[in-house]
Order: structure tokens, then C-alpha cells, then sequence
């Protein structure tokens, strides 16, 4: 049986970190990887194995960095994780209205505890929401994620190291690759 991943590569083609779909992709193409692709060139990457350790960030990390000449942060999802992420659905009507309706998705490394999760809440600013689920949570900035005051930097302090995607992103993605 072939599983579905997901990775997702902090930093890629941001800032001086630039390289092509070819480069983001070579350390995936090898023996036990199918169906490697990219997509957005923004170090969104799936690909299909059968052995799932083999998949694991502990595994790939040391893969990545050689072929990087950098050490990535990634952040590894199945099939069924973005599956989840894609039908979530943690804003009701009136949280959407009078925004831009783009939902930003923070992909995390591990689940925060509840003191971290307090400790964010108190953060959000009054136009915006934040909802958490597990190893990810939902933002809802009321004019855009340029435009926010929400503290991006200084969450990532309380939960480790995170990085965001739209949810229309994971959406699209998933679509292509999975659905």
C-alpha cells in the first residue's frame, strides 16, 4: 500500500533562500518515493511511499539538509491530516462576514498544551479569531495577514516552530494530490 504525504518546508523561495522546483525536489526522488511533486514552489511537497517511517521528519530532515545546504524546519502531514484541515470548519458565518474570508492555516509541530494556548488566545486582536485543532490553528485575519496585529513571532515562541499556508492552499493541494 502506497500513503499519501505532505510536507511542508518553512522558508523556502522567501527572502535569499531561492531554488527551483528541481532543487526543491531532488532529495525526495529516491528509491521508496512515488509521485513526488511540488506545487506553488513554496516548499509544499507530496509525495507516496509504503513505509511510513520512512517518511517521518527525523528521516527526512538529515536528507534535506545535505541536499539544502541548510537545516529546514518541516512540518509532515498524511492524507488524511490535510483531509481534516480541508473540511474543517472553525468559523461561523458571522466570524467570515465583514472579512476577507482568507483563512490562514498555522501548521505546527506538535499539539500545544493549554497554558500555550491561553497564552496565545490572549494575544489575538479584537478583529481577528484564532481557533486551534490539534496540531494546527485557524486565523481568520479581519483584513489580511499583512494588515493584522496579531504577534506571529511571538507565538511561534510559546508553540514552537510553525508556518502558515491558506486554507484555500491546502485546499487546491489536497484536491490535486489526494482528493
Amino acid at each position: 500500500m502506497l500513503y499519501r504525504f505532505f510536507v511542508f518546508i518553512r522558508a523556502i523561495n522567501v527572502g535569499g533562500r531561492r531554488m527551483t522546483n528541481d532543487e526543491l525536489l531532488g532529495p525526495f526522488m529516491r528509491p521508496g518515493f512515488e509521485d513526488v511533486a511540488a506545487y506553488q514552489a513554496a516548499g509544499n511537497v507530496t509525495f507516496r511511499c509504503e513505509d511510513p517511517e520512512a517518511a517521518q521528519p527525523e528521516r527526512l530532515s538529515p536528507v534535506l539538509t545535505e541536499a539544502y545546504g541548510f537545516e529546514p524546519v518541516i512540518f509532515l502531514r498524511t492524507a488524511g491530516d490535510i483531509r481534516s484541515i480541508v473540511e474543517a470548519d472553525p468559523f461561523s458565518a458571522d466570524d467570515l462576514s465583514g472579512t476577507d474570508g482568507r483563512v490562514q492555516v498555522s501548521l505546527m509541530q506538535s499539539v500545544p498544551d493549554e497554558v500555550s494556548v491561553a497564552d496565545v488566545l490572549n494575544l489575538v486582536p479584537q478583529e481577528d479569531r484564532i481557533v486551534f485543532a490539534g496540531k494546527e490553528w485557524f486565523w481568520l485575519p479581519k483584513t489580511g495577514v499583512s494588515d493584522s496585529e496579531l504577534p506571529v513571532g511571538t507565538i511561534e515562541k510559546i508553540v514552537g516552530p510553525m508556518t502558515i499556508r491558506t486554507h484555500g492552499t491546502l485546499s487546491r493541494m489536497f484536491l490535486k494530490f489526494d482528493a
